[in-house]
């Protein structure tokens, strides 16, 4: 998805440098890094929610489809019984 190579990388170093400072640097950082984790733990607390949905969804499915009717096992597809 984001292919970076060592140049543009170096390049957005320089970049960086020049604009912010190298004395800004290191807090800016550890601010990014604080986003990037909150964001991943946002992600992580949304699919462990799916995830809890899709179990009970699942078990009301497994409840509803334990109330089918049984099929005979000697009538055929039309719904005939079979003779011997």
């Amino acid at each position: 998805m984001l292919d970076f190579g060592l140049p543009e990388l170096l390049l957005i170093m320089a970049v960086a440098v020049l604009v912010i400072g190298p004395k800004e640097i290191p807090e800016l950082m550890r601010g990014l890094g604080r986003i990037v984790r909150r964001l991943q733990y946002m992600k992580f607390a949304l699919s462990q929610q799916f995830d809890d949905f899709m179990k009970d969804h699942d078990l009301d499915e497994l409840r509803s489809g334990a109330e089918m009717p049984v099929i005979e096992k000697d009538k055929d597809v039309s719904g005939d019984a079979t003779t011997d």
